[in-house]
């Protein structure tokens, strides 16, 4: 019985373990989720500032020639910056995809540790209810031996 104990608390301490490691990666993801999310709004502005650029340059009445050459290189700097949050923002999507794939690995492997739990306190009480029986079994084997014997006594006396 004792034995059966010690491995439900060692398989208890295991699902401990495995329950700070999924909460640690669960933090961790939220926190990529956190940059992806940071970054996409990052990209949003850059192409939010492009548009509103060329919104408001052809707003402007007597647009000219040199104006519109200097809407266009403004325009393609942006597409630089563009470009670079872009790049931000698929790199920060990528490790928070990589995250929640750690963060399910993590939760599985919770769920292991506590199926492993439930396996090991079925047994356990499964073992404590096998031995409830013996010694059941035993009293009734003791109590019909005594009054057997009882029942002898009492016939050789009488």
């Amino acid at each position: 019985m004792t034995d059966w104990q010690r491995l439900v608390d060692l398989r208890e301490r295991r699902r401990a373990i495995a329950l700070e490691a999924m909460n640690a990666d669960q933090r961790a993801a939220e926190q990529l989720e956190g940059i992806a999310r940071s970054a996409q709004a990052g990209l949003a502005r850059c192409e939010d500032a492009k548009a509103g650029h060329w919104q408001s340059t052809l707003g402007e009445a007597g647009l000219n020639v040199a104006q519109l050459c200097a809407a266009a290189a403004w325009s393609r700097a942006r597409d630089a910056q563009i470009g670079a949050a872009r790049g931000e923002f698929e790199a920060a999507l990528a490790q928070a995809r990589a995250g929640e794939r750690v963060l399910e690995a993590s939760r599985e492997r919770l769920r292991r540790a506590a199926g492993g739990v439930e396996k090991a306190d079925r047994m356990r009480e499964r073992t404590q209810v096998e031995q409830r029986r013996a010694a059941d079994r035993r009293l009734d084997s003791h109590t019909e031996d005594f009054a057997a014997a009882s029942w002898a006594a009492a016939r050789r006396g009488a």
